[in-house]
C-alpha cells in the first residue's frame, strides 16, 4: 500500500511542525518536537571527543541546530543545512544566543546544489529514515558530490530494534537498505551497528488520547497501528522518565568516501 500524500514527510510537513502548526488538515497541533532536546546528542558528543569530526563539517538535516552549535563550540568549522526555513531561523537564533559561528542555510539534501567538494565530515542525525528509496539514492549521491576525497559520513537512523521495549515510531531502516544505498553511491561502510537516540517522550503524544479521525483516515493501517502501539508504550513509562527523555533504537553507520 502506498502512503497517502498528506502523510508523507516532506519539507513542508517539517516546517509546519517547527512552527507549531498541524502538519495536515484534521491533525492536532504538535505537542512538541520529539528530537528537540536543547542540546547536542550524547552519541555525537562522544564521536567528537573520540576524534571522529575533522575538517569542514556538514550537519545535514540539522533541524534546530544544537548539534552544529556544539561542534562549533568545540572549534570546528560547521555548515548546517535543512529543508525547513523555520528550523534554520531558530537554529540561527540559538547559535547567536550561544555565541558561536555556524553557517546555516536552507537546502535540499537530495541535490545540495552549490556545495560540490566542500566537506570532510558529514553528520546525519535522523535524516536518512525520512526519505523514500529514491530520495535515499539521490541523497547518498549528492553527499558524494559535496564531499572531498576521504570524507567520512556518520549516519544515524531508526532501526527495527527496541530499547527496553520502546520501538521506533515509524520509518525503521533495514540494514540491507543502508548497505546497498551507500555502496551503490561511492561509500564504503566501516561500521554498522546498534545505537540509541535521545528524544522527548512528550512529542509522541499520549496513549490515553485517540488519534483524530481525520488523521487516521489519511494514514495506512500499518502506520496507524504502529503509532498507536508507540503512544501506548510511552504512556506506560511516562511517569518514570527523567526529564521527559527516552532512548530510541537507532542504527549507527560510519562510512568513508571511496575515491
Amino acid at each position: 500500500m502506498s502512503t497517502p500524500q498528506p502523510f508523507r514527510r516532506s519539507p513542508e510537513t517539517f516546517d509546519k511542525l517547527y512552527r507549531g502548526e498541524p502538519t495536515f488538515e484534521g491533525a492536532p497541533p504538535p505537542t512538541g518536537i520529539p528530537w528537540d532536546i536543547h542540546q547536542a546528542l550524547p552519541r555525537l558528543m562522544e564521536l567528537e571527543a573520540l576524534g571522529g569530526i575533522s575538517g569542514e563539517v556538514l550537519d545535514i538535516g540539522c533541524g534546530l541546530g544544537d548539534n552544529s552549535i556544539y561542534f562549533a563550540s568545540r572549534g570546528h568549522s560547521v555548515t548546517g543545512l535543512d529543508g525547513s526555513p523555520a528550523a534554520i531561523e531558530e537554529a540561527r537564533r540559538r547559535a547567536s544566543e550561544a555565541g558561536v559561528s555556524v553557517t546555516f542555510a536552507v537546502a535540499d539534501a537530495t541535490k545540495l546544489t552549490g556545495y560540490d567538494g566542500r566537506f570532510d565530515t558529514v553528520i546525519d542525525s535522523a535524516l536518512y529514515h525520512c526519505l523514500d528509496d529514491a530520495g535515499r539514492q539521490a541523497y547518498a549521491a549528492s553527499l558524494y558530490r559535496a564531499t572531498r576525497p576521504g570524507a567520512r559520513w556518520h549516519l544515524y537512523c531508526f532501526s527495527d530494534g527496541n530499547v527496553n521495549g520502546l520501538v521506533a515510531p515509524m520509518g525503521s531502516v533495514p540494514e540491507s537498505n543502508l548497505r546497498d544505498t551507500l555502496t551503490a553511491n561511492g561509500w564504503r561502510i566501516d561500521f554498522l551497528g546498534p545505537a540509541t537516540y535521545l528524544a522527548r517522550a512528550s512529542g509522541f503524544g499520549s496513549g490515553d488520547e485517540d488519534i483524530p479521525d481525520a488523521m487516521a483516515e489519511q494514514m495506512p493501517a500499518e502506520a496507524l497501528e504502529q503509532m498507536a502501539d508507540v503512544r501506548a508504550r510511552f504512556s506506560t513509562i511516562v511517569d518514570l522518565l527523567d526529564g521527559d527523555r527516552v532512548h530510541l533504537p537507532f542504527t549507527a553507520v560510519h562510512a568513508h568516501r571511496v575515491d
